[in-house]
C-alpha cells in the first residue's frame, strides 16, 4: 500500500510540473508581425483592429516584413503585379497551451477567409496560436501568411521547412482562385473541400494522380460543388505536393476540431481518432501505469 502511495505522490507531482510547464509556455507574449510601410498612423489602426493599445505592442517581440520578402515568397504563385509595392498586412500571433489548437481572427482583411488562413498555416506547421490578422484597411491579405509564418517560427523555434512554406502558399492561392471562379458558391465551402481531401492524403498516403482525381470528383459531388476537368486537375497538383509533406492526420484534426467537426456534419467521414488535448492523454496514460501497480 505504501508503494502505491509513492507512485501516485510522484505521479501528482509530474502532473503539476507538466501543468506548469504548459502554463509558462502559453505566458510567452507572442510576435507581432508588422508590414514594413505602415506609418505610424496605419500601425496606430492595425493596433486597435487587433485590440491591443501601443504600450502593449511594444510589450511583443516586434519583427517586419518587407515587400521584398513578399516578393520572394508570392511571386511564383501570384505574380509581381498582384503582389504590389507596399508591405501592410501585419499579424500577431500569440502561443496557447499544448491541445488549444489554431484560431485566427482578421480585420480588414477582404478577401483571404478565416478558412483559408487556417487550412494553409495548418500546412505550414502552424500549431497551438492564436493568429490576429490585421490592416490598415480592406486589403486582400494574401502576404499575411509570411507574417504569420515568419512569427511562428520566431517565439517556437521552428523553422517552417521552404517546401511546407511554398504548398501552404500555393494553397492559399489556389484556394482564392477558386472561390472567384466559383462565383455562387459559399467561400467556407472550397476551404472546405481542401482541407477533407487533405486530411484524407494524410491518414490514407494517397499519392496515385488518377485516385487522386477520383478522390476529388467524388469529395465535390458529395458536397455540391462542381467543378471543371482544369479545376480538379489543379487540386490534383496541390494534393500531389501535399502529400509529399508528411502531415500528421490526427494534427490536423486537433488543430482545427471546430472546422473538421463541421465536415462530419455534411455526412463526410473522416477517418482516425480525434486526439484531445496533452493533459487529458496524459493522465489517462499515467492511470494505466497505476492501475498496472495495483494489479501486481
Amino acid at each position: 500500500m505504501k508503494r502505491i502511495k509513492r507512485w501516485i505522490s510522484l505521479v501528482l507531482t509530474m502532473v503539476m510540473l507538466t501543468a506548469m510547464g504548459i502554463q509558462a509556455a502559453a505566458a510567452e507574449p507572442g510576435v507581432l508581425a508588422l508590414g514594413a510601410d505602415l506609418s505610424d498612423a496605419q500601425k496606430a489602426v492595425v493596433f486597435a483592429e487587433m485590440g491591443i493599445s501601443e504600450e502593449e505592442a511594444a510589450g511583443y517581440q516586434t519583427i517586419y516584413i518587407t515587400n521584398d520578402m513578399e516578393h520572394e515568397y508570392l511571386d511564383a504563385s501570384l505574380g509581381a503585379d498582384v503582389v504590389g509595392k507596399r508591405s501592410l498586412s501585419s499579424v500577431l500571433v500569440i502561443p496557447q497551451e499544448s491541445g488549444a489548437g489554431l484560431e485566427v481572427e482578421t480585420h480588414n482583411i477582404s478577401y483571404c477567409t478565416i478558412a483559408m488562413y487556417r487550412n494553409a498555416l495548418l500546412t505550414a506547421g502552424v500549431s497551438d496560436a492564436k493568429v490576429i490578422v490585421a490592416a490598415p484597411s480592406a486589403i486582400s491579405g494574401t502576404a499575411a501568411l509570411i507574417g504569420a509564418v515568419k512569427a511562428y517560427e520566431a517565439y517556437s523555434g521552428t523553422t517552417v521547412s521552404e517546401d511546407a512554406f511554398e504548398v501552404a502558399t500555393d494553397e492559399l492561392v489556389l484556394t482564392g482562385e477558386l472561390m472567384d471562379e466559383l462565383e455562387n458558391m459559399d467561400s467556407d465551402k472550397v476551404s472546405e473541400l481542401i482541407a477533407y481531401l487533405k486530411q484524407y492524403i494524410a491518414e490514407h498516403g494517397l499519392d496515385n494522380p488518377e485516385k487522386l482525381e477520383e478522390l476529388v470528383r467524388q469529395a465535390a459531388s458529395e458536397m455540391g460543388i462542381e467543378l471543371t476537368d482544369e479545376q480538379i486537375s489543379k487540386i490534383v497538383d496541390l494534393l500531389l505536393k501535399l502529400s509529399k509533406l508528411e502531415i500528421d492526420a490526427d494534427q490536423l484534426v486537433s488543430q482545427a476540431k471546430e472546422f473538421y467537426n463541421k465536415l462530419d456534419s455534411l455526412g463526410i467521414k473522416l477517418d482516425g481518432e480525434k486526439v484531445g488535448n496533452f493533459i487529458t492523454r496524459f493522465v489517462s496514460s499515467i492511470w494505466s501505469l497505476i492501475q498496472s501497480f495495483m494489479e501486481r
